[in-house]
């Protein structure tokens, strides 16, 4: 995934433009100067917006942008300063988390208010923002008050700045400068890609775009073997009369079976994780006899759609049976999971809610697939661990704080 930032100096007569490469193509939008006001409507169809507004002056407002499938909840907020706009949201996708924090100051950003948030942050953390600081770090003969302090903070602070030689402001038609920039967390400086677009979209701040490889989407991939003519290739080379070696043989065994394998790439979609070859190919042809038979209204068609749909139930089920009962076989007892349960329903408390009862990594574990699925990835790896559960509640009784042990569950 990807990352746009860019003080747009007004959103509203700039909406066209995020229609098209790099704002159509990124995932994350983090804009400064987008002059929007709190009762100004900002919508899209495939993110969530976090804003900042100033009471006090016109100018400024911040705007965060992220993927309506991530979660995200604003950590940080400063707005009714003049000098300095602040808006820190922690990001929350399936297997990382990350803190985005966009910022503006329109005479200098001075370091100092903040330095003590940003040295207390953890996790993997990108800062953005229009510093209009100036210093020879970033290519400018002179330096700017305030750009000492930042400078000396960077050197012994765990960020790395990304963009470091080319222009992103237009002073005018002759002369450019460096003010937008760019930072991240040193642990994830080798997984990061930066560079500044060419083109401004009619303001005087060129955005720049970060990509992130730890948040690439991940191809889900089906494999297909044909085993009827791997069969019949085999028979025919162990009936070779050329008395081939057991290298030769195994070599063009090995040959044969990647010749009649295939793999195919779904697309972008939330499969569930027992989705096989064959509940893939019975949907697509369930769906496929589905059309016909609407398009050609014939019984012959109608009773076609039927047989596949009952062949993509009866594989769907067997492939969600089989995956469960993988995962139970691991686990000394094939009931463990029904008792853990039971044992998390013991736990309980008037005071404390059923939907926060899991504090997992951080974060409360809300939606209850996810909560089946931390179960899932515990018993699914091999370990001679066998106490504690990794799981914790976030409160004080010390009968709900309690860990379980698996030889409650025994």
């Amino acid at each position: 995934m990807s990352f746009v930032q860019w003080n747009c100096r007004s959103i509203k007569n700039k909406r066209i433009w995020l229609h098209q490469p790099p704002f159509s193509t990124s995932s994350f939008w983090i804009f400064q100067k987008t002059f929007l006001k709190a009762d100004d409507n900002l919508s899209h169809l495939n993110k969530i917006f976090f804003r900042t507004h100033r009471s006090n002056r016109l100018g400024g407002r911040l705007l965060i942008g992220i993927p309506k499938n991530l979660s995200g909840r604003v950590v940080y907020s400063k707005e009714d300063d003049p000098n300095l706009e602040i808006l820190a949201v922690e990001v929350h996708s399936k297997n990382q988390s990350f803190t985005i924090i966009n910022i503006y100051a329109p005479h200098g950003f001075n370091i100092n208010p903040i330095k003590t948030f940003l040295n207390s942050l953890h996790t993997p953390t990108f800062i953005f923002g229009d510093f209009n600081l100036h210093h020879p770090l970033w290519g400018r003969n002179s330096q700017s008050s305030f750009s000492e302090d930042f400078v000396e903070w960077l050197n012994n602070s765990n960020f790395t700045m990304l963009n470091t030689s080319t222009p992103t402001h237009i002073i005018n038609a002759s002369t450019y400068s460096i003010i937008d920039l760019t930072l991240c967390s040193a642990s994830i400086f080798n997984e990061t890609e930066c560079y500044v677009f060419d083109c401004s979209f009619e303001s005087d701040h060129i955005p720049i775009v970060i990509s992130w490889t730890k948040l690439q989407n991940v191809c889900r991939t089906i494999k297909t073997i044909k085993w009827n003519p791997i069969i019949e290739k085999s028979i025919q080379i162990f009936d070779s009369t050329d008395q081939p070696t057991i290298d030769t043989i195994t070599s063009q065994i090995s040959l044969t079976i990647s010749n009649h394998t295939t793999s195919q790439i779904l697309e972008n979609k939330d499969y569930p994780p027992w989705w096989n070859a064959a509940c893939h190919n019975f949907s697509r042809l369930k769906k496929y006899a589905w059309k016909k038979a609407r398009s050609t209204i014939s019984s012959s068609e109608w009773i076609n759609y039927k047989k596949y749909r009952s062949k993509f139930k009866f594989h769907f089920k067997r492939a969600k049976d089989n995956y469960w009962d993988n995962i139970s076989k691991i686990s000394p007892n094939s009931k463990m999971f029904f008792k853990i349960l039971n044992k998390l329903s013991n736990h309980s408390n008037p005071n404390v809610k059923n939907h926060d009862i899991i504090f997992h990594n951080n974060w409360y574990v809300t939606h209850p697939k996810t909560q089946s699925d931390l179960f899932a990835k515990h018993f699914s790896v091999q370990t001679n661990e066998v106490q504690p559960i990794p799981i914790d509640y976030d409160s004080d009784n010390e009968f709900l704080n309690r860990n379980i042990e698996f030889l409650e569950l025994k």
